[in-house]
């Protein structure tokens, strides 16, 4: 059973930002699969390096699109951005020297940004993406 499901509420109608947040989704997916079936510690720096190379991929799309039309939002949108790419860098940096950064804790993470930053921050770019013809 999944921790998250995907749902319509999710989307931003935006089709190569919705796949890209359904990565998040199977990232925290595996996640919680992992610390279940007590897989924590070997999946998990796996997972945060995954989550690095998402921010890193994903906010570059996102960031993109918000330029080429002039979003309003920018500015604060992209600080969100940089605040989870330094708890990403800081949980991965953790896991390195320590070998192991909990698990409830990355996942209670992802958890929370889904809901704050896409449920929230990222709704507020889908219409006006939507009416510059963004899909």
């Amino acid at each position: 059973m999944a921790f998250i499901d995907w749902t319509d509420a999710l989307s931003v109608n935006v089709k190569i930002i919705d796949a890209e947040h359904k990565r998040l989704v199977a990232m925290i997916n595996e996640l919680h699969e992992a610390l279940v079936n007590r897989k924590g510690k070997s999946q998990q720096q796996k997972i945060v390096h995954d989550m690095v190379d998402y921010a890193a991929s994903h906010f570059t799309t996102e960031e993109k699109y918000m330029r080429q039309y002039s979003f309003p939002g920018f500015e604060g949108h992209k600080k969100e951005h940089e605040l989870f790419t330094e708890k990403a860098l800081d949980l991965k940096e953790r896991g390195e020297k320590t070998g192991f950064v909990l698990t409830l804790e990355i996942l209670n993470f992802l958890r929370d940004w889904l809901k704050n930053h896409i449920l929230k921050t990222d709704k507020k770019y889908s219409q006006f993406f939507n009416e510059h013809g963004l899909y």
